[in-house]
């Protein structure tokens, strides 16, 4: 008697496709780390030959074999052993998952990219979330494409949203008053045409009608509302070559948090992003995961950009400028590079911008730029993140 199959959609457990979007996110974000019992080297070992377990375990080795270079026939044939072992451990790993051996708790992602690096990226790529990976020197640039913005902004979502407690009104309440969902604290006469029933108060209501001495609600109050504004956001995110590294990773993960969030929330807000170093270019979709650091930084070019955008736009302007350091450029060849950005600072006064600088750096000159571009511009606020992987928490925050 032959047994029935079983049924894919009855098997406990979970299939590789749910790993690839945490694997999509561990290798856009070198620095996530998650915890996993289950060690991948230890799978690749067993595929090994006696002399490769030798080789394993010398850290010159591991280091050019992740990282292709120069070698010699020796060495070439000790790293076509080493290939093969990680493609039939990555068989095998692929196998155990399909077939419940494996928890996914039990895996760590950054571990699974750091030991099948090319074996991930292969299944990424059937999976349509990336272009390509071309070799730079020591590094490999991955290139992703559309759909890998989307997934990998559900993740930084999920990670920013965590413990999040919003502070404050927000960007959108301002205190004048209007027409909306939110109450301030003012009593005024109940006005069918300004106030829905919600902003009815109560209590207030029948207190102002027994002073007059009625017996029922003869004196209808509400809470004015206050006035909220459609936002418009500029993220100016420096791509100068010092913003290597966390500083790159965090601002980009800033920039698809916002956008995701206020995709999320289906508001009339907008997000401009603004790449920088002593060009400037508007991003678009999935050129965000894209930007490579190189070049020299010009704040100022950053500046004049986000008024030049703030002044076609309408609703409240909010420029986030991210930056590690001093500029040293000027678009304006006739003045300094910190001239240029204490003008452009001060010229955001036109287009009424609320200008918050986020600082990766902590030079003194830097700070004594940024502390002055402040005051010029009026409306300002200053913040330092010493891990810029925190900044997409406060951009929640804000919004």
């Amino acid at each position: 008697m032959i047994d029935k199959p079983e049924c894919k959609a009855c098997r406990k457990g979970f299939q590789l496709s749910e790993l690839l979007d945490d694997l999509l996110y561990a290798l856009f974000n070198p620095y996530y780390r998650e915890q996993g019992k289950f060690d991948p080297t230890e799978l690749i070992r067993k595929y090994l030959r006696d002399e490769m377990k030798k080789m394993d375990g010398n850290p010159f080795f591991r280091e050019f074999a992740r990282d292709l270079g120069f070698f010699d026939g020796y060495w070439t044939e000790q790293l076509e052993r080493y290939q093969m072992a990680k493609k039939m451990a990555w068989e095998e790993l692929k196998e155990m998952i399909e077939n419940g051996k494996l928890k996914r708790e039990e895996l760590s992602a950054d571990k699974l990219i750091e030991n099948f690096f090319d074996e991930v990226v292969e299944e990424l790529k059937k999976s349509g979330y990336i272009e390509c990976v071309e070799g730079r020197f020591h590094r490999r640039i991955v290139r992703y494409r559309a759909i890998a913005e989307k997934i990998i902004g559900e993740k930084i979502l999920s990670i920013a949203l965590e413990e999040l407690e919003k502070r404050g009104r927000g960007e959108h309440l301002t205190e004048k008053e209007g027409v909306s969902i939110f109450s301030g604290e003012s009593i005024v006469e109940f006005d069918p045409f300004l106030h829905s029933f919600d902003n009815i108060d109560l209590c207030e209501s029948l207190v102002k009608s027994a002073i007059k001495g009625g017996a029922g609600l003869e004196e209808i109050v509400a809470r004015q509302t206050k006035h909220s504004e459609r936002c418009v956001y500029v993220m100016l995110i420096d791509v100068s070559d010092s913003m290597r590294g966390k500083k790159i990773v965090g601002a980009i993960e800033a920039g698809i948090a916002l956008r995701r969030a206020i995709e999320r929330k289906g508001s009339d807000d907008e997000l401009e992003v603004v790449a920088f170093n002593h060009r400037t270019f508007r991003v678009r979709g999935e050129e965000i995961l894209n930007l490579e650091p190189r070049g020299r930084t010009d704040i100022g070019l950053a500046l004049k950009t986000a008024r030049e955008i703030l002044s076609e736009k309408r609703g409240t302007g909010i420029v986030f400028l991210i930056s590690d350091g001093e500029p040293t450029s000027s678009y304006d060849p006739r003045i300094t590079p910190w001239a240029c950005a204490l003008r452009e600072a001060r010229q955001l006064r036109k287009v009424h911008a609320k200008l918050q600088i986020v600082m990766f750096g902590n030079e003194i000159r830097f700070l004594e730029l940024c502390s002055l571009m402040a005051r010029l511009c009026g409306n300002s606020m200053l913040f330092h993140f010493s891990d810029p992987l925190n900044l997409k928490k406060y951009i929640l925050r804000r919004f």
